[in-house]
């Protein structure tokens, strides 16, 4: 019981009809009308849309952590893959049981390809990034347009020197130890840092066209249902793409969801979303308390938007902590960004079967679990949902008067999978596990080159190329469609973030094309995210 005390004491906050979990792992997701991620209270249903933020419609897809293509760590595998596959901990328990199994082992070709510094370095997989944010080799994934390449030298990101002074932020900050200003995220006070690594990406991933198989009832394409993306290149540990976007039962449980972006206070007022190692992480299908960080429930959804009519998701299997099954080094010495020491964690979590160790049904035994309940508050803060994939969809206008002075620009950074489209065709090509990687894309030079609307293109002979031609770009006023998708698939590190052009705002029932954001439920006050 002392593990649900905590977590029954904060569900008081919510409205009295709307029921608590039974226990810390509950299956389907409870009923509640409490805002979430400490976002702004949600929209009444009907209500006009409010120019300070935007909301667009994702759709998200939970998978358990033993998925062959979740939890690899490819990165130490490199150089400890036999440390990891014979490893036992002092209680017993092989990681070989546990998912680090044969055929684990036998996938080493495939968990070389994914980019990092020690693969880049040993075998040359994936494209380093540059502190200008460009890869420092040109990606042929991409349209001639945008290939730019960087001229380095290679973007570092680690552990900034300098610590905060806030009470209830972390006392050591992450960031970029020497990113230019037009590369987005945080960056270390005067480029001192404790540790920094190489950024390195796997590109290729990816087919660069998107299908779209669903029609609407008006005979319109349905941009947010059957919308397809499509492995182009075995790499990264990607062998069984076709499921990680796609509804797939007993393997992935899906809930739709929307995201609200809010206006940013710079000069630009762009709408940004943005959840990274200093103010929390990317997690949603979490509510965490924002004072003390500690695991609460399972996100909240609205069933009247899901396509079962009901809330199921597998609850969180992991820690947001560096845990290596093997006997790593700097174990016992490890502490998380608060200063405290996550050793005991991180041994409990491995003495339970360590990160791939989860039951057939995905709820109520998982390592991670047995190692929070032995951990109290230590393991609430770092008791997260990590293995999970998103799809957002929203539509946008272009206009020529909105790229000056400067033209509008999309910016990303994810340290998961991230690749983005626009009209169906690949912008931002960020594949791979990786350290958090940015990635942008220039409106006005996706325009003047007809983006999208190039014979053979996916939406070529779309509305979105009405008056478009190769010769003036995109028409004026024409309207644009913009697909991401991101995958969660390695723990400790969780970051995404977009920055959108303020121009991007529409009126309420047309902000994207499933009009999921127009049915969010009523704000309760009460609550206490």
């Amino acid at each position: 019981m002392a593990l649900i005390v905590p977590i029954m004491v904060f569900l008081a906050a919510c409205a009295e009809d709307d029921p608590a979990p039974d226990g810390l792992v509950s299956g389907p997701q409870q009923k509640t009308t409490c805002p979430t991620d400490g976002a702004k209270p949600l929209a009444k249903e009907g209500a006009n849309v409010d120019a300070s933020s935007l909301s667009l419609d994702v759709v998200i897809r939970d998978f358990q952590q033993n998925h062959p293509d979740f939890e690899n760590f490819s990165e130490e595998a490199v150089d400890h893959l036999d440390d990891i596959y014979n490893y036992e901990t002092a209680t017993g328990a092989a990681m070989k049981a546990f998912g680090f199994d044969e055929d684990w082992y036998a996938a080493t070709p495939y968990h070389n390809t994914c980019g990092n510094m020690y693969t880049f370095e040993k075998f040359g997989a994936g494209i380093q990034i540059g502190i200008d944010g460009l890869p420092m080799q040109v990606n042929p994934a991409l349209p001639s347009y945008l290939q730019q390449v960087s001229t380095g030298p290679i973007l570092e990101y680690g552990e900034c020197a300098e610590t905060a002074t806030a009470i209830s932020g972390p006392r050591f900050l992450r960031g970029y130890k020497n990113a230019l200003d037009n590369v987005n995220g945080t960056k270390c006070p005067g480029g001192k840092n404790n540790w920094a690594n190489p950024v390195v990406y796997t590109p290729g991933m990816v087919d660069p066209y998107l299908l779209f198989t669903k029609l609407d009832n008006n005979e319109s394409l349905n941009m947010y249902e059957g919308v397809v993306i499509q492995k182009l290149n075995e790499r990264c540990d990607n062998r069984n793409f076709d499921q990680w976007f796609a509804d797939v039962p007993t393997v992935n449980k899906r809930v739709n969801m929307v995201l609200d972006l809010s206006k940013s206070s710079d000069e630009n007022n762009d709408f940004v979303y943005n959840f990274n190692s200093n103010n929390g992480g990317f997690f949603p299908l979490d509510s965490v308390n924002p004072v003390n960080r500690e695991w609460v429930m399972a996100k909240p959804c609205n069933p009247s938007i899901q396509p079962t009519g009901s809330c199921e998701i597998f609850e969180p299997q992991s820690l947001s902590i560096f845990c290596p099954p093997y006997k790593y080094q700097y174990a016992p010495t490890q502490q998380d960004l608060y200063g405290q020491s996550t050793a005991k964690l991180c041994a409990d979590w491995l003495n339970a079967g360590g990160p791939r160790a989860v039951n057939s049904e995905g709820t109520g035994h998982s390592a991670a679990l047995q190692a929070v309940t032995m951990n109290g508050a230590l393991g609430l803060q770092h008791f997260r949902n990590y293995g999970f994939t998103m799809m957002g969809y929203m539509n946008f206008q272009y206009k020529a008067s909105n790229q000056l002075p400067e033209p509008e620009v999309l910016k990303f950074i994810s340290s998961g999978d991230l690749w983005v489209f626009v009209d169906g065709v690949l912008v931002v090509d960020l594949g791979g596990t990786h350290l958090p990687a940015p990635g942008s894309v220039n409106i006005q030079t996706l325009a003047q080159n007809n983006h999208g609307c190039h014979v053979g293109e996916p939406l070529a002979a779309y509305s979105s190329c009405k008056g478009a031609s190769d010769v003036t770009g995109w028409a004026d006023g024409s309207s644009h469609h913009l697909h991401f998708f991101v995958a969660n698939r390695q723990t400790e590190i969780s970051d995404f973030s977009m920055s959108l052009p303020s121009s991007f705002v529409a009126s309420a029932g047309e902000i994207s094309y499933s009009g999921e954001a127009d049915k969010k439920g009523e704000a309760n006050d009460d609550c206490a995210y």
